[in-house]
């Protein structure tokens, strides 16, 4: 897959050196001193953007590739092919265009309801038989819809060896998350043993662009972290401290990443969740494959000890990542709430 980043026309602010460029592969050889190295790193990036790429993460090329070619042949399907899987409550399976609310969003509601022209495929593990949650009826956990094998042979197996990576790729960093908030570096593990982490296959067709149309509005991701390879386009755009909106650099062979709602709530903003949006494109249609890693459902998720005190008390109350995601999903894709 070849990113072509030189036919989009914008006037924002496109400096590389803004998103920190962190090297992850000492980290992943084992070496120790490389979680403290790492840490340091996340704790700058995820003080100042919320946004840093990762280079040296060992995902094979081949299963991102093989997951846009399985991408592209999906969303060319007819539209009544694709709808016999589409999104249920627990957040799997297709997503058609002009149906998400996105009240999260934090532009105005013109906007927000005006730019839902993109698809999204979306899945999570499938379960195995011996899992606890196996048959429970446990939202979120176990409930993928998957297309007719005849229909896209291939595409269960790409799609899942993609997420397996990116899930592998993304606990790698929970170590030096830890260490960078002053914790022990286990401290996040037992939370991510039964992740409910999901993928997000998302198109987005070249469109007759209005002035300043925006393709997916404004929005802080649900997640812990997200990350996202180079797609096959650009569109994604990031807002910095300042307000001022960036378009998505392109670093070579690496992975963007940035933290979510979970992690903040988590570390009681001692780290924060930039917004980011698509910008929609008339020259070409643009395919983006996005893991969200997730925690636990189930376990109860309390500030972190060292990220409150007497003069900055906690200012969420314990939660569980099943009611959070839930709440979430019910205010920006109602519509699904009471499909299966």
């Amino acid at each position: 897959m070849s990113v072509q980043v030189d036919t989009y026309k914008s006037t924002l602010n496109t400096s590389n050196n803004q998103i920190p460029i962190i090297d992850i592969g000492d980290l992943l050889d084992g070496k120790k001193e490389a979680i403290k190295d790492v840490s340091i790193q996340l704790k700058d990036a995820c003080n100042e953007t919320g946004f840093f790429f990762i280079i040296n993460h060992n995902i094979d090329q081949n299963i991102i590739d093989s997951s846009f070619e399985h991408s592209e042949k999906y969303f060319s399907l007819p539209m009544h092919e694709k709808m016999k899987v589409r999104q249920n409550r627990h957040q799997c399976g297709y997503m058609p265009p002009d149906v998400a609310v996105h009240n999260d969003t934090f532009e105005n509601r013109e906007t927000a309801l005006n730019t839902q022209r993109s698809e999204a495929f979306k899945f999570s593990f499938d379960l195995d038989s011996d899992d606890p949650d196996f048959g429970k009826n446990v939202r979120f956990r176990g409930f993928n819809k998957w297309p007719d094998p005849k229909v896209s042979p291939g595409l269960h197996k790409s799609f899942m060896d993609f997420h397996m990576a990116f899930q592998n790729l993304s606990v790698s960093l929970l170590e030096p998350l830890a260490v960078s908030l002053d914790m022990p570096s286990d401290y996040f593990n037992r939370f991510f043993a039964r992740s409910s982490s999901m993928t997000r296959i998302a198109y987005y067709p070249a469109i007759d662009v209005k002035h300043d149309q925006i393709s997916l509005p404004g929005h802080r991701d649900s997640s812990f972290l997200s990350l996202i390879p180079p797609a096959s386009g650009p569109g994604l755009e990031i807002m910095m401290k300042d307000g001022q909106w960036i378009q998505q650099p392109v670093v070579e062979n690496a992975v963007l990443v940035n933290t979510g709602t979970v992690l903040v709530r988590w570390a009681n903003e001692r780290y924060q969740a930039t917004p980011h949006r698509v910008r929609a494109n008339s020259a070409e249609a643009r395919y983006s494959n996005i893991f969200f890693l997730y925690p636990d459902v189930s376990l109860l998720l309390e500030c972190l000890p060292t990220c409150f005190s007497e003069t900055n008390p906690k200012k969420y109350k314990p939660f569980t990542f099943g009611e959070f995601h839930a709440g979430y999903c019910e205010r920006n894709f109602g519509y699904a709430e009471n499909w299966d």
